[in-house]
């Protein structure tokens, strides 16, 4: 039972790489974007922010593509408040980048900036910068995780000669045994939740979007 249990929480509560990788790529993805938007906007002759954001639309990395294309088709044919759709891009992303990208896209369209090209460079740099900074911190995690793995690796072995040693296992068939080895085990749960959580972090509040309750 204890194996069965442990095949089933192993994978989430080691997955906290992924996890964060695939934000990561998310991040990655708005800042090609907002470098492709500015490109778009700066060399386009009158091109609007509307037609920018059809235009780079088909070429957008996965992590967002489905966001930018909904995003893209809104504002087109929707004939939906722009504000709206924004919004609901910025929940789509789920990220406070995402909302920043898509407040100043908001706050271009209603004052027809024509900096925006500028702002969505600045935009990309500030990204570039957090990606850098996230990647890093992933490099030094790595080591702690490697040593958990092991770790793990270690505590199997053991379960597994408690369950072919009979001689190995007696001591943990007693009342006293069996509380050792269910402390020794929770204690192991609890070392991986934390860890999982303390690669995580916590996210940062966002500030614009549907769910987020801007105005």
């Amino acid at each position: 039972m204890t194996v069965v249990v442990a095949g089933l929480w192993l994978p989430w509560l080691l997955g906290s790489a992924r996890v964060v990788q695939e934000r990561i790529s998310t991040l990655e993805a708005l800042e090609t974007w907002c470098r492709r938007m500015a490109d778009t906007l700066a060399g386009g002759g009158a091109i609007g922010l509307a037609q920018a954001i059809a235009t780079t639309a088909t070429r957008v990395e996965e992590p967002i593509a489905v966001a930018v294309r909904t995003l893209a088709r809104r504002m087109q044919t929707d004939n939906r408040d722009p504000a709206a759709a924004l919004r609901e891009f910025a929940d789509t992303v789920d990220d406070r980048t995402g909302d920043a990208v898509a407040a100043a896209l908001l706050l271009a369209l209603n004052q027809q900036s024509t900096g925006i090209a500028q702002v969505l460079r600045q935009l990309a740099d500030g990204v570039a910068r957090d990606v850098r900074a996230r990647r890093e911190i992933e490099a030094a995690r790595a080591e702690s995780r490697q040593s958990i793995r092991m770790l793990l690796v270690i505590q199997a072995g053991l379960l597994i000669l408690l369950a072919l040693v009979p001689t190995f296992a007696a001591p943990y068939e007693t009342a006293a045994g069996q509380a050792v080895m269910a402390t020794l085990l929770i204690a192991t749960a609890t070392l991986l939740v934390w860890m999982r959580r303390l690669s995580l972090g916590k996210k940062a509040p966002r500030f614009f979007g549907v769910s987020a309750g801007a105005s």
